[in-house]
């Protein structure tokens, strides 16, 4: 029986650029919590983020991995939070200073719901592009701020040449973090060792699941580590041909809320005692 249900926001759950999820999704979120199986998402964005994404329902996220691992709630508690280096950052903005076009933003830990994300050495043209296409607000900055930061993305806009030059500037200037692209043209900034794959690990000890009782959701690169730990991965119809090829299960598109479809799906082969039928049918 599933006992946990985690997704991806950006392209699975929610599409790119829209600044709510649909009512739709959000009702069957509300029947898998009525049915007694815990959801949440599996994220590159934090608690600001998602406060805005589900309408202020908070019920949706009480448990779920937030910032890429960084932080992991369980049933309304923080139980694990990383945040990231302020040298390592400042290293990459360095980094990127020569390179047209990309630039470091960054997610004060501390924040509130005009989500003042800070564009570091760029433009508020440039800012502006990014600020649309990934629903935040940002605010330019000359210099990467002396606060807590628990996330940190990089624009790079150019194609799959200028992302992996990207990749190579960020492992020199920075070898303890790593990156991982959740769309093209964009890059989330990680901590080595530090994943939603290891954020699970954190999250299933706490809610004592196990593995064979969590489906995940997801369509990027930067949900591969946790589809191929679990058994249960499932990969929407629009996930990156790599994405689609490591998922066990397959549901519809993001844009089709194949999701919301999935979710109905669980709460049906709970009662039943079945195993959903996506689970056959991939």
């Amino acid at each position: 029986m599933i006992k946990l249900v985690l997704s991806d926001m950006d392209n699975t759950l929610v599409p790119l650029g829209a600044r709510h999820v649909p009512v739709r999704t959000l009702r069957a979120i509300h029947a898998v919590l009525d049915a007694g199986v815990r959801f949440g998402p599996a994220t590159g964005r934090d608690y600001v983020e998602l406060m805005r994404f589900f309408r202020m329902d908070e019920s949706c996220f009480m448990t779920g991995i937030f910032s890429n691992g960084k932080r992991v709630r369980a049933d309304g508690t923080y139980v694990s939070t990383t945040l990231l280096d302020h040298d390592a950052l400042v290293r990459i903005d360095r980094a990127l200073r020569g390179e047209k076009g990309m630039f470091l933003v960054c997610y004060p830990a501390d924040t509130n719901l005009f989500n003042p994300a800070y564009g570091v050495g760029t433009t508020s043209d440039e800012l502006a592009v990014f600020e649309a296409r990934t629903s935040f607000n940002g605010a330019v900055v000359d210099e990467v701020p002396d606060i807590d930061f628990v996330a940190a993305t990089i624009a790079c806009p150019g194609g799959p040449e200028r992302m992996e030059r990207c990749r190579e500037l960020v492992a020199e200037a920075a070898p303890e973090m790593r990156v991982a692209s959740p769309i093209p043209d964009w890059f989330d900034i990680m901590p080595q060792g530090v994943s939603k794959a290891a954020g699970l690990d954190v999250l299933l000890d706490a809610l004592d699941v196990s593995l064979d009782e969590v489906i995940v959701f997801g369509d990027a690169e930067n949900d591969l580590e946790i589809l191929r730990k679990v058994p249960h991965s499932v990969a929407v119809a629009n996930a990156t041909p790599e994405v689609a090829a490591t998922a066990r299960h397959h549901v519809g598109a993001c844009a089709d809320e194949g999701v919301a479809d999935a979710l109905m799906e669980v709460v049906r082969a709970n009662a039943a005692g079945e195993d959903p039928a996506f689970f056959s049918a991939s």
